[in-house]
Order: structure tokens, then sequence, then C-alpha cells
């Protein structure tokens, strides 16, 4: 078995981040959460110089830092080539999308219709808006309450988002199944496969 160092914004990206690991039959090591892509951001030099020794996952959102992943990643790197050992992926717009591409999964587990789920969500201006928006019509009132911020809270999700989101990151979302409805998934296994093919995960 071998390790790999996880490197994400928040809590709700980890389990995303270890799904995508185990499918590669490799587990976390280290766990590093920013908090916020501020925090995240600081360290990726650090990850980086390291890279060429240890394994790291990195996960960062695109939101509307960048035209690319591509562009994103060059400002992140600060001009550095990516160490060896480093796979440093994008989810667009943002990690939400990929837990969205599941579309059977989301459906069932926060009881949505299917056809509210978008089809595209590589192609959303804000997948987590999205997200707690379709489940302000969930069949459940479970769900209703939980997941949309409560009114004059201030706040942009509701006081179960974390909690469910991690559940279902953890225990229904199917990363292979999410891979054909977003081409930036798809291309992140692609890149963890090659690095397990190829013996640089090793």
């Amino acid at each position: 078995m071998n390790f790999v160092n996880l490197a994400v914004e928040g809590d709700t990206d980890v389990p995303v981040a270890e799904r995508l690991i185990g499918l590669l039959d490799l587990e976390p090591h280290a766990v590093v959460t920013g908090p916020g892509a501020p925090n995240l951001d600081a360290r990726i030099p650090e990850f980086n110089r390291s890279g060429e020794h240890v394994n790291w996952l990195i996960l960062r959102d695109l939101d509307h830092d960048a035209s690319c992943p591509a562009e994103l990643v060059r400002n992140l790197l600060g001009g550095q080539p990516m160490a060896r050992r480093i796979a440093l992926r994008v989810p667009v717009r943002a990690v939400e999308s990929w837990l969205l591409a599941d579309r059977e999964g989301f459906s069932r587990q926060f009881g949505v219709g299917l056809r509210q789920v978008p089809r595209h969500p590589d192609s959303l201006v804000d997948p987590k808006r999205r997200l707690i928006d379709i489940c302000r019509r969930s069949r459940r009132a479970d769900v209703r309450r939980g997941m949309p911020p409560r009114q004059g809270s201030g706040r942009s999700v509701g006081p179960e988002y974390v909690t469910r989101i991690v559940e279902f990151a953890r225990f229904m979302w199917d990363p292979e199944r999410a891979a054909e409805a977003s081409e930036s998934l798809q291309k992140a296994l692609v890149a963890l496969r090659r690095r397990v093919d190829d013996g640089t995960w090793s």
C-alpha cells in the first residue's frame, strides 16, 4: 500500500480526495486543510518543494481566479515546474461540480428529481449555489431545512451542509460515474492513474 498526502481547501474536499486515491488502492497520510483557498495557496510552493520525495494530491477550486485550470496551476506554482510526485488538480469551477456530476447518486441522497441535477456541471458559474438551490426543492424536509442557509443568517450554506456533503462524498458519491459528466474530473482521474501506472506514486 502506498500513501499520498492530501492538501485541500476545506472539510468537504477531504472525502473527495480520499475517494479519488482510494480508487487507486492508495491511502491518505497527512491531510492539510486550508482553511480556504488563500491559506492553501500560500503553502503550495512548500508542498511542491517536497514533491520530489513525497506524494501529494492537491485539490484547488478554479472558482473565477483564472481563465482555465492550466493558468491557475502556473500561478499557484509561481513559475516553478511541478514536482514529479505532485498532482495539483483543479475542479471546474468548484468541487461541488464533481459531486453534482454523479447525478444518480446526488438525486438519491438528497431526494431531488434527476432532471433537476445539471447534466454539464463543469459549465456552472457557481456550482455550490446551484447545489444548494437544488436542495431547496428536495422532497425531504430535513434536506430543505439543513442544506440552504437560514434566512437572515448571513451564511452561504445551511447548518448541516458540511455534514451532509461529507457523508455523501464518503459513502454515496461514485467518482467514476461522475467522471462521465465532468471533463475536469475525468482528466484528474487519468492523471492520477498515470502516476500509479508509471511508478511515480510508488
